[in-house]
This record gives C-alpha cells, sequence and structure tokens, in this order.
C-alpha cells in the first residue's frame, strides 16, 4: 500500500466532505419546500456523521485532516453560494433545484471515495470492508432520496 497516495486520497476526500456537510446544512437551512428541508437536514446528520467515520477510518491509516484542505473547503462552499442569477439579496427560483443537484454531485462523489477504499480493503488489514460496504450502501440509498427530493422540488419550481 502506497500510505503517501492512501494519504492524500483520504485529506482529498476531508476536504470534500468539509464542503458538502457546509453545504447540505446550508441547503436544509434554506430550501423553501419544508418536507424537502427536513428530509436534506435529516441527510446533513447522516452526512456529517460519515465525515466522523473518515476521521477515525484516517486515524486508523495514520493519517489525519489538513488543516488547509479544510480552510480552503471551507471557503470554497461560502464561495460557491455566489452565483450569476441575477439577484443580490434575494434567491432565485431555481437555487432550490440547482442545489439538490449540487448535493447529488456531492453524494456521489464521497460514494466514489467509500467504493475506492473498497475495493483495496481486502488487502489492507487497516480498513474496515464490511464498514465501507455499508458506507457505500448508504450513499446509494442518500442518492435514491436525493433523486425523489430532485424530482419534488423540479415540479414545483419549474411549474409554478
Amino acid at each position: 500500500m502506497d500510505d503517501e497516495v492512501l494519504h492524500g486520497y483520504l485529506q482529498h476526500h476531508w476536504a470534500g466532505s468539509t464542503a458538502g456537510v457546509s453545504l447540505f446544512r446550508r441547503v436544509a437551512r434554506t430550501h423553501a419546500i419544508a418536507t424537502v428541508a427536513t428530509a436534506i437536514d435529516s441527510l446533513a446528520d447522516e452526512v456529517a456523521d460519515e465525515r466522523e467515520t473518515l476521521r477515525r477510518i484516517m486515524h486508523d491509516v495514520g493519517t489525519s485532516p489538513s488543516t488547509l484542505g479544510t480552510v480552503a473547503a471551507k471557503a470554497g462552499a461560502e464561495l460557491g453560494r455566489l452565483k450569476p442569477n441575477g439577484r443580490i439579496l434575494t434567491r432565485a427560483p431555481l437555487t432550490d433545484l440547482v442545489e439538490i443537484e449540487a448535493l447529488r454531485i456531492a453524494v456521489w462523489g464521497k460514494r466514489c471515495g467509500w467504493e475506492a477504499l473498497r475495493s483495496v480493503a481486502d488487502d489492507e488489514p487497516r480498513l474496515d470492508a464490511a464498514l465501507l460496504d455499508d458506507l457505500v450502501a448508504r450513499s446509494d440509498r442518500q442518492l435514491d432520496l436525493l433523486a425523489q427530493l430532485h424530482l419534488t422540488t423540479a415540479r414545483r419550481r419549474i411549474v409554478s
């Protein structure tokens, strides 16, 4: 196992998870459809828990989150709020829809990370294959729910 590559990979996913948790929390607070916001809030808790699981995995393989990566991810999450939507003080009608699409991309990236780690877990005793199988399955469930929330939001935003 190339620890340098593994550590770098985990640190990249840590930075992504930092931005992802921030995005989930913000969308849960600002989404205009209450039922969708509630579901996203629940997903935000799951994603935050998985971020802590990632921290434990990093510890188990002998690395830790990069402070610089964490700060950059938080800054990037805030910059991502700036969109060319022609509105300065209010949200554009499509913001709810586009943000759910961003959440789907974030979960897909997270799933890819778990899947990559699972692919080497049988050869790496520091990685728990059963845990990674569970994390991949959990991501699949999250993607299914986000697909439903996306369609709910699309119907509400595009039709009205």
